[in-house]
């Protein structure tokens, strides 16, 4: 976050409500403005290529010009290039100004005519117009203006009002009743491009506590954990005196779980945060901040990590549909029972969920009583032996990710008494729940599949989940699938 980021409060909020007691979605992740103003440069930089080809095609449609097409698109692509370098040097790209997008047709011009400038360094981009170069060279500029500037316009038009609706507001809350929570209250009230403002917090009683500095304060640690869980909030800012340095670092810890960004002031030393290794340092306004935790997967990593999902799981229960049809049967004949049955685990944000899986067991368990399978495990069928050492089993979860509620790669779900009992052990493990759980993770194929039976186990397979999180990308997630493939075919660890 910068300081250029702050944008419009609305310091009445409470339970998602303006005010006047219109809804603005406080349920509902804010949109990326990161994203919105990549949309907008992809529409820009398609204009700009169709204004280079619309004039050749003309020259060569009407005028019975032979163009060197190759030339034509690849003189296109490289002037779009240039303009969108252009035009987000000068500004127009701003994230901050969401709710003013620049439409100036003056700096379009100017991005528009160094673009085509450059064009003239490659050398002759249409062969065979020698003399209408000129003439191309102007059709090209007036084409590309006539399509930039009606879409600047309607795409500034159409951001004021997401921005105007609450759909790019940044939530903010604050742990720590004090000056500084009233700092940054104020700062926020007196901006204007989508930020707000949406609660203090604070876990120390007594009634001297609860209005030190004119803020109402809205609720616990406790309170802070479960708004942000619920999406409610985007980033929350620790603002407590530099002598409380070890209550600053538990709480860093505790808010490590929760999916959003969270920042310290900077008159802490970054020394006093176990665990972080790099810290970037931002503000707001004159609040100068110490980022010590990023919201995973944000602006188009989430874009990208759905329409992976649902490529490979729609790909893959087409493909796994001849041999679940074969495990079915293979399972109604050997004993008596449904063919899949449902385990509830949690998924992101500690949601509960159900998981499908295929039957390999003799016997269904309650969800207090869930007890690991081990490789001579009694209660396994033959089928099932079969089938888990294939990992056959986990192939209905494609279903569930194609739904949404799980991810092809993400930590693995564990049984809702697991979960209980380990996150009583380590301090860490609710980290895992801020993205969706997955088929397959970076613990299985770094040997981490299959039993966890000390907590020493569980740790190390922790510790791999929050380092995916952490490090995600689209080339890690297909390095994951890939080595899951081999490790499955190997049948290690399963059982």
């Amino acid at each position: 976050m910068t300081a250029s980021s702050i944008g419009q409060p609305d310091t009445s909020y409470h339970h998602g409500q303006e005010a006047s007691g219109e809804p603005r979605a406080a349920n509902r992740r804010a949109w990326s403005r990161t994203v919105a103003v990549d949309l907008v440069g992809f529409a820009e930089v398609t204009a700009i290529s169709i204004g280079g080809l619309l004039p050749a095609w003309i020259f060569s449609h009407f005028g019975g010009v032979d163009l060197n097409w190759t030339f034509v698109l690849q003189s296109s692509l490289v002037a779009a290039f240039v303009g969108y370098l252009c035009l987000r040097d000068s500004g127009m790209y701003d994230t901050s100004k969401l709710h003013d997008l620049p439409t100036s047709p003056g700096r379009l011009l100017a991005a528009l005519s160094i673009a085509i400038f450059c064009i003239v360094g490659l050398g002759l981009p249409v062969a065979g117009l020698e003399e209408h170069m000129l003439i191309w060279y102007a059709s090209w500029l007036f084409a590309s203006l006539t399509l930039l500037i009606p879409l600047r316009a309607i795409s500034a038009r159409i951001l004021a009002r997401l921005t105007a609706s609450g759909y790019f507001d940044r939530r903010i809350a604050v742990f720590g009743a004090g000056s500084i929570a009233r700092k940054v209250h104020d700062h926020l009230a007196a901006s204007q491009t989508g930020i707000r403002f949406v609660g203090v917090y604070d876990d120390r009683a007594g009634q001297e506590r609860l209005d030190p500095e004119g803020l109402t304060v809205t609720g616990r640690l406790q309170d802070l954990l479960s708004a942000a869980q619920d999406e409610q909030i985007d980033d929350i800012i620790i603002a407590l005196p530099a002598a409380a340095d070890g209550r600053i670092s538990s709480i860093v810890r505790t808010l490590e779980r929760v999916p959003c960004s969270v920042h310290v002031v900077t008159h802490l030393a970054s020394d006093l945060l176990e665990g972080q290794t790099a810290h970037r340092v931002s503000q707001i306004g004159s609040i100068g901040l110490l980022d010590v935790k990023e919201r995973p997967l944000a602006d188009w990593s989430p874009i990208v990590k759905r329409a992976e999902d649902i490529v490979v799981s729609a790909i893959g229960l087409v493909m796994a549909l001849p041999v679940l049809m074969v495990a079915i049967a293979a399972i109604k004949l050997e004993s008596r029972g449904p063919a899949f049955y449902v385990q509830r685990r949690r998924g992101l944000n500690r949601n509960v969920i159900d998981v499908l899986k295929l039957r390999t067991l003799t016997v269904t368990e309650s969800d207090s009583e869930v007890r690991q399978v081990t490789s001579n495990d009694a209660r396994l069928t033959k089928t099932g032996r079969f089938l888990r050492r294939m990992s056959i089993d986990e192939l209905p979860q494609l279903w569930n990710v194609l739904r949404g509620d799980m991810s092809v790669v993400g930590p693995r779900p564990h049984a809702l008494v697991h979960d209980d009992t380990y996150a009583t052990m380590l301090e860490e493990y609710a980290n895992r729940h801020q993205v969706k759980p997955g088929i397959t993770g970076l613990a299985q194929v770094n040997g981490l599949r299959g039993q966890t039976e000390t907590v020493d186990k569980m740790k190390a397979r922790v510790d791999q989940d929050i380092a995916y999180i952490k490090d995600w990308s689209l080339w890690l997630d297909i390095k994951i699938i890939a080595r899951t493939a081999v490790i499955v075919a190997l049948g290690k660890n399963a059982h």
